[in-house]
């Protein structure tokens, strides 16, 4: 079994699932590393089971979803897209290629998402499938923290 990172639709690091588990967050502890502030420090994990594989939310701040439902615990199929902030990670059942898993620091802060916002960002990945490439958001400021952050995720 392999989960393959995407952003933007571009594969950035393919990972074996070899072990019991892979967890999935900001920080440098994490397995699978993904460096975005909407990112909880231990995000989620994936767990190798004799069934299958299982994501597991753990209660991460703005949650996980697979192929654009919220879930706390789902049975991971061949193809499953997991959308994790802006990145995207594709589950496959198969074990064909290694990946190098990145360790590099994180900042330790998670931004908190508005439900306002958690549900306009549910349905943009509804319409695009699995893609959120654009969202217009009226930040509560316009300025300061909020714009700065609009910014990275990509939201200006």
């Amino acid at each position: 079994m392999r989960l393959v990172l995407k952003f933007n639709g571009q594969d950035v690091q393919e990972f074996v699932l070899d072990k019991g588990s892979i967890t999935i967050g900001r920080t440098a502890k994490n397995d699978i590393v993904i460096d975005n502030l909407a990112v909880s420090s231990l995000h989620a994990s994936v767990h190798n089971r004799a069934h299958g594989a299982v994501l597991e939310d753990m209660n991460s701040t703005n949650g996980c979803f697979v192929n654009d439902e919220k879930v706390h615990h789902h049975n991971l199929l061949n193809g499953d897209i997991i959308s994790i902030g802006k990145h995207q990670i594709v589950f496959y059942a198969d074990s064909e290629s290694t990946g190098d898993i990145n360790m590099d620091e994180q900042s330790e802060a998670t931004v908190m998402m508005s439900p306002d916002f958690q549900q306009q960002l549910q349905k943009e990945l509804s319409k695009n499938k699995g893609t959120a490439t654009r969202i217009k958001v009226k930040a509560e400021k316009k300025r300061g923290f909020w714009a700065k952050f609009m910014k990275i995720l990509g939201f200006s």
